[in-house]
């Protein structure tokens, strides 16, 4: 038996082989993974996880609480494939579309973006090559997880409103609340993002998808209309830009890493 998860910035969810998706609030790896196993005869476990991934290894993530994890050595029976989660929605995504050059850019808890060209995905030597999130935007009266204060993912995102609704006291909690300036600061940062993945990567499809997309739907619109503004022009030549329509992609991509 195959054990699926998905660990996000804010939820949970898992499958084991093809049966039902599971939704939880557990956010403890091990005591999710000792628990699973002593239920079930687990003979491979793959991950789809919302941080900094190398060889199997968790390294560290902006939005969860974790300390360096190798859980090939902690559970040595049982095969581990991990991979970072915006990774594993572009490999579902190429999928879908049977397309090899295509870039996914998620916005929920933070924003993530997965390449893949010419049919390759695009990992980097330390697995960090697409981070978007973390790319300076402008300074910000607070820091984002990675520690710096300057990052995309502090205007753009679910756990940017959070933190500037923390930040000014206010009672806000989505993008259609956030005061004028914010507002105009999450869709700067989010044309700047999609502009950059677009003029570096050249792809024929981006798909946007996570919690704050699903929730405005609208972005889609406005990134199709606005995108010329920034993005290199031969780079917008036959380009699809596109809201995903698939459900629970990252948990989808994780199955094809085996």
């Amino acid at each position: 038996m195959n054990l699926y998860i998905d660990i996000g910035g804010t939820n949970t969810r898992f499958q084991l082989d093809n049966n039902e998706v599971i939704y939880t609030k557990e956010r403890d790896i091990i005591s999710l993974l000792d628990r699973l196993i002593a239920q079930y005869p687990i003979q491979g476990v793959y991950i789809s996880f919302a941080g900094q991934v190398r060889d199997n290894i968790i390294y560290s993530a902006p939005n969860i609480k974790i300390d360096k994890l190798d859980l090939n050595a902690l559970y040595p029976d049982i095969k581990f494939r991990v991979e970072n989660d915006v990774n594993c929605a572009v490999l579902a995504q190429s999928d879908y579309y049977s397309c090899g050059d295509i870039v996914a850019l998620y916005i929920g808890t933070g924003i993530g973006a997965g390449v893949i060209s010419n049919n390759q995905l695009i990992k980097g030597s330390r697995g960090v090559a697409t981070e978007i999130g973390h790319i300076p935007f402008r300074e910000a009266p607070f820091v984002c997880g990675c520690g710096k204060d300057n990052c995309v993912e502090l205007f753009c995102s679910g756990g940017a409103i959070k933190k500037w609704a923390e930040y000014l006291n206010g009672d806000f909690q989505k993008l259609d609340e956030l005061p004028k300036d914010l507002y105009h600061n999450f869709l700067e940062a989010f044309l700047y993002s999609a502009s950059i993945l677009v003029t570096l990567f050249n792809p024929k499809i981006l798909v946007l998808g996570g919690g704050v997309v699903e929730s405005n739907s609208f972005l889609v619109e406005y990134l199709q209309k606005n995108i010329s503004k920034y993005a290199f022009g031969a780079s917008l030549d036959g380009l699809e830009i596109v809201q995903t329509r698939l459900d629970n992609a990252p948990l989808l991509g994780c199955k094809m890493t085996i």
